[in-house]
This record gives C-alpha cells, structure tokens and sequence, in this order.
C-alpha cells in the first residue's frame, strides 16, 4: 500500500510506502513522520503506479510541473 502525502513544513506533495515511519520531502529537506494525524494523506492505493499517478494528477491540477525544459 502507498500513499500520496504533503510535507506539513513546505507544502510539497510526494508519495511513500505506507508502512514507512519517516520520508524525507524532497522539498525542504525535513524529515517527514508519516503519523496519519500530522501529515495530510490526499491518496491511498494499492501499487506504487498508482501512487505516481495520483501525485502528477495532484500537480497538474495545482500546476506544478517537472519545471522548465533544459536551455541549450
């Protein structure tokens, strides 16, 4: 089981195995405890497919892309 969460410190959404403890945000750099009551959980899923693509549906919706293409 996965699930698709956002860093409480930055806002930042990313997604981990349910099981886990703790996640690192690849945002700010804060370790992460994946306690249900401090974090806010926006999906659950069975595989890790469907945990990615809940997340990009999160960021297309937010308009949170991969970033700029690479300049030449």
């Amino acid at each position: 089981m996965y699930i698709v969460f956002i860093c409480p410190n930055c806002g930042t959404p990313r997604y981990a195995e349910a099981g886990q403890k703790t996640a690192l945000c690849f945002g700010c750099g804060r370790q992460i405890r994946l306690d249900p009551g401090r974090i806010r959980i926006l999906f659950r899923g069975e595989g890790r497919q469907e945990a990615v693509e809940a997340l990009r549906r999160y960021k297309m919706r937010r308009g949170v892309g991969p970033g700029p293409p690479p300049s030449r």
